[in-house]
């Protein structure tokens, strides 16, 4: 009887232990996530070019991942896009702050330099509770609009979280 309550203990413990990422440790997480157009800010520039400022309310869906964070997150984000003279995007930048279930917020920035978005990166730079001093990045694909408008999105994202 004492050998199957330690060995119930130990399966428990190497459970539970399995579940948690160790400190210093790259998780991976894959997720996305739709946003909506809250304003936006169009400026015509003196050699033809547009920069455009946005900003969007988003919901981010995260994959099930070892970090344990909370799947769904509601985003705030503000963007810039510089648009050529004959309209193909030249540079990307943006800002998000997320805020999951327990009232935790995360800071993230996302860019890309090229016109397809291909090299889309994002970058996690820390936050409040769970998030202080989780660090981490990847690749972003934007999905493109899911309105013909054009002013609701979809996206992805492919990376890892780095643990403090």
């Amino acid at each position: 009887m004492r050998i199957l309550k330690i060995s119930t203990f130990a399966l428990t413990a190497l459970f539970a232990m399995s579940n948690f990422a160790l400190a210093g440790t790259a998780v991976p997480t894959t997720g996305h996530g739709y946003g909506a157009t809250t304003s936006s800010t169009v400026t015509p520039l003196a050699d033809g070019s547009t920069l455009i400022k946005q900003t969007t309310h988003e919901f981010w869906i995260e994959d099930p991942s070892a970090a344990n964070f909370p799947a769904e997150k509601v985003a705030d984000c503000h963007g810039t896009l510089l648009l050529s003279a004959q309209g193909a995007p030249i540079a990307y930048s943006g800002t998000c702050s997320a805020t999951d279930i327990d009232g935790d917020t995360l800071v993230a920035t996302n860019r890309a330099t090229t016109p397809d978005f291909s090299d889309c990166t994002w970058a996690m730079h820390g936050g409040t509770g769970k998030y202080a001093g989780v660090t981490g990045g990847g690749a972003c694909m934007p999905g493109g609009p899911i309105t013909k408008d054009g002013n609701n999105s979809k996206f992805s994202w492919t990376g890892e979280w780095v643990l403090p």
